[in-house]
């Protein structure tokens, strides 16, 4: 679904084994209860196959936008929330070497009252720490610890896998600071009202911090215009998806003497990383405007800026009121979300986000059964097959191309379920009365880990995603598909469906995570994941030419709000979403050749069912300016818009929506 480690889809609970065998066979994956007849399939297949489910089905007060598959999250909730439950009171069924850890977590993000003298305490206790900063001198020093905390004022560090070397690790320092989704945010005239409703959402957040009134409404017109300065040299969110952009190995001199401003054997020493002399820079021409804009800026405006920072990047989970403001700007007017989630929700997802592997495992002892796991894997394995096929038949790839694509598919490596064996959580210490410390905590435990494996040997044995999450992904420096548990349920995905459902739904979306190794982006990396150029220049060029019908094609298409896609910002999406579905039917085409025209209905509507969504107008719109991909509606009608297979089956005649005489086709 998504590229590379995406945003989690959580939702669960129920308990014990008979919930197991629910959870798999209590939801078909094609209901044609949910499709309106009254629709032209020619004319909007997502209104077809969808159309009852949106008439009858609200999204929720407590969301901004809600799927069909997000049945399978909130089964999964039950299933987490019971588990927890029961590890609250020591009661360690499933076995689970983790359980009093994870009940305390669960137990202190429960306790609101508890949290709000532990958070307004550990609040002060930052702010104090900004405070006290006296000189610029020890201003990296000081970023180095909000950094430990997972508070990321102007940059933020992570390690990667080298996609110069695929073999090892490499650390990267990367543009981070914006409270608002993308940069064209503080600047672009249709967003002048929101720019309006932040500046008050800032205000009110340094009120509720305990900062006086006169000085928030100073504050805040120095920290937007700060912010909004750094905004203005970041890269774009289209720039992010280029892995040539993106990929700059730097030395540590050669990085001082391009930001002067910034200290960096100051900033290196204060999180003990001294592993390598080189590291990757997302953009080194942000992190030299980033130096002069700090040389530049006084001392009491970065101090302003790194206030507002740890207040908006701690209040998820500091105190109530704090949380209250931060909904009511990034829920409500940002999504348009009427009401908060239960806290018991938000209180899986920490758990999940703090120790989700612990929590997977106990997990898969009652979700996932092995015949589940034994058919995603074939799956997997015959949609793989009819990649290779297709790659050998390509008319336009030459040879030379075909080998780097053949190899390419030949090392896949393919990750189903859970992982081999699952992470330890031993150094994470936590307490029961504070989900605000125990939130700090997890961000110091996750950074510490991930700076410790700069320069390292990669670990292919590693996930990026936790066994509950309903969702996937393709890895191009791991060259690897990865599907949860928790994606691997019913409604996408049931081992009593049909063939002709299973790979409409999953099989599309095995095809998709697969396709991502060939898209706009996946295709610059070998079969070993590094960065490396496979493609003979003819072959590349006609690649281009048949992505930008791709880009043309979804350009077109606009909301009812009338709000335009990005056919460019989506397009490894759109590559991997129209590539995925076309390998699925020829992967189902293998069991058989003749397949009944009622089979093929039945795998276009799993597909489109799959996708059965809807969003706010607030949340739609902030998926258009920054999603890479597209909304519902459109990751259907113009995926199947370019299925002759389509037209043929439901009788649509050329020229009609889902039948257009010019189609897009890269695979």
């Amino acid at each position: 679904m998504k590229k590379l480690i995406p945003a989690l889809f959580i939702t669960l609970l129920i308990s014990g084994t008979a919930m197991a065998a629910k959870l798999t066979t209590s939801k078909e994956v094609v209901d044609m209860s949910l499709v309106d007849q009254s629709v032209n399939p020619c004319e909007d297949f997502f209104q077809y196959a969808c159309g009852s489910w949106l008439k009858s089905t609200p999204i929720p007060a407590d969301k901004s936008q809600i799927y069909r598959f997000s049945e399978i999250d909130e089964n999964t909730l039950v299933i987490l929330k019971n588990i927890l439950q029961n590890y609250q009171v020591g009661n360690n069924t499933p076995g689970q070497i983790e359980s009093e850890k994870l009940g305390k977590v669960y137990s202190a993000c429960l306790n609101t009252a508890g949290n709000e003298v532990t958070a307004k305490r550990g609040t002060e206790d930052l702010l104090e720490k900004i405070h006290l900063l006296q000189n610029k001198e020890n201003f990296m020093p000081l970023v180095a610890l909000l950094h430990k905390k997972g508070i990321n004022p102007f940059f933020g560090i992570y390690t990667m896998q080298n996609p110069g070397d695929a073999t090892h690790m490499i650390a990267t320092v990367d543009q981070a600071g914006l409270g608002l989704p993308e940069k064209g945010y503080y600047s672009d005239e249709e967003n002048s009202k929101i720019r309006v409703a932040y500046k008050n959402h800032i205000k009110q957040s340094l009120l509720l911090a305990g900062i006086h009134s006169d000085e928030a409404n100073t504050l805040t017109n120095k920290i937007f215009k700060l912010e909004t300065a750094i905004a203005r040299i970041q890269l774009s969110a289209q720039d992010q998806q280029d892995p040539i952009k993106t990929y700059n190995p730097i030395g540590k001199a050669a990085l001082q003497k391009k930001t002067p401003a910034l200290n960096w054997n100051q900033y290196f020493s204060a999180i003990n990383f001294a592993a390598s002399d080189v590291l990757n820079v997302v953009s080194p021409a942000y992190f030299q405007k980033l130096s002069a804009l700090i040389e530049k800026t006084s001392l009491s405006d970065l101090k302003a800026y790194m206030t507002w920072d740890t207040i908006r990047e701690t209040s998820k989970f500091s105190t109530m009121a704090l949380q209250n403001e931060h909904f009511n700007f990034y829920g409500k007017i940002m999504n348009g979300t009427s009401e908060r989630e239960p806290q018991w929700k938000l209180c899986i997802a920490s758990v999940d986000n703090s120790m989700g592997e612990a929590l997977g495992e106990a997990f898969i002892k009652v979700a996932f059964g092995q015949n589940s796991k034994e058919m995603a894997d074939n799956l997997v394995f015959n949609v793989k097959d009819s990649l290779k096929e297709m790659i050998t038949k390509l008319d336009w790839m030459d040879d030379q191309t075909k080998v780097g694509a053949l190899k390419k598919i030949e090392k896949l490596n393919q990750k189903i379920g859970f992982p081999d064996q699952f992470r330890t959580y031993d150094e994470l210490e936590v307490t029961d009365d504070s989900w605000f410390m125990n939130s700090l905590a997890s961000n110091v435990f996750q950074f510490n880990d991930s700076i410790k494996k700069a320069n390292l040997p990669v670990n292919r044995s590693i996930w990026g995603m936790t066994p509950p999450t309903d969702n996937a992904y393709y890895d191009p420096t791991m060259n690897e598909v990865v599907f949860p548990a928790g994606i691997l349920q019913a409604p996408l995905f049931n081992v009593n469906s049909s063939l002709a459902a299973n790979y409409g739904a999953t099989g599309a979306t095995i095809g998709h995570e697969m396709t991502h190794g060939f898209d706009d982006s996946g295709s610059q990396y070998d079969e070993l994941g590094n960065l490396k150029n496979w493609w003979s220049k003819d072959s590349a060029a006609v690649y281009q030419k048949k992505s930008q019908c791709l880009v043309d094609q979804y350009n077109t298409y606009k909301t009812e709000e009338g709000v335009s896609l990005d056919g460019k910002l989506s397009l490894g999406e759109n590559i991997a979403d129209l590539g995925g579905l076309k390998l699925a039917l020829a992967a189902f085409y293998k069991t058989n050749p003749n397949i009944p025209e009622a089979d093929m209905k039945t795998f276009f509507i799993a597909y489109g069912q799959s996708w059965c969504g809807k969003m706010t107008k607030e949340a739609e719109r902030t998926t258009i300016n920054t999603d890479v991909h597209s909304t519902p509606k459109f990751r259907v009608n113009g995926v199947i818009s370019n299925f002759p297979e389509f037209a043929k089956t439901f009788q649509c005649s050329e020229g009609q929506a889902m039948a257009p005489k010019n189609r897009c086709s890269v695979w």
